[in-house]
Formats: structure tokens, sequence, C-alpha cells
């Protein structure tokens, strides 16, 4: 397997957990509870990060300096496992320049 296609898998996970991390972050909370610009900024990353690999060049390429900075955001924001898996795909990225 090749480091661009390790990449991608390892971005696609991320950002599948992510997003499976935002939704279930939502599911024993009231409305008045929840704490809507992580949520916004959570989803929208998890989005960001599952289109860039579906698609590498329509919302924003696949490189993994781009990576290595959504991973290290939704870490904070969100979704630790799912921020873990970008940053790295993000480094596996690295390795292949």
């Amino acid at each position: 397997m090749r480091n661009e296609e390790l990449m991608r898998l390892l971005a696609a996970l991320g950002g599948a957990f992510a997003l499976i991390e935002v939704i279930l972050g939502l599911e024993g909370k009231k409305i008045d509870n929840i704490d809507i610009p992580s949520f916004i900024i959570a989803f929208i990353l998890a989005i960001v990060v599952l289109a860039s690999v579906i698609s590498p060049d329509k919302p924003i390429p696949l490189n993994w300096m781009v990576f290595v900075i959504i991973g290290i955001i939704m870490i904070v924001y969100s979704s630790l496992i799912g921020g873990v898996l970008v940053l790295l795909a993000g480094f596996v990225g690295y390795t292949e320049r």
C-alpha cells in the first residue's frame, strides 16, 4: 500500500469517526446544553475531510499540511479519535515527500 492510499484511508476513517462523535455528542444533551460553535466547527471539518478524500481536488487538495492543521483543530474542538486519525494521515503524507 502506497503512502497516498494509506493517507486517504486514515483520513476517511478519521472523518467518519469525527462525524460519528459529533452526532453521538448530541445524543444525551438538551437544546440549551449544546455548544453550538464547537458542534458546527466539528461537523464542517468532518464533512470537509470526507469530501477531500472522495474527490481530492474539489473542496481542498489532498495535502499532508492541510490534514495536519485540520487534525489539530479537530482534536481541540471536539473529536479526539477522528482528529488523531486525520493528524496521523497528515504525518503519513509528510513521509511521502
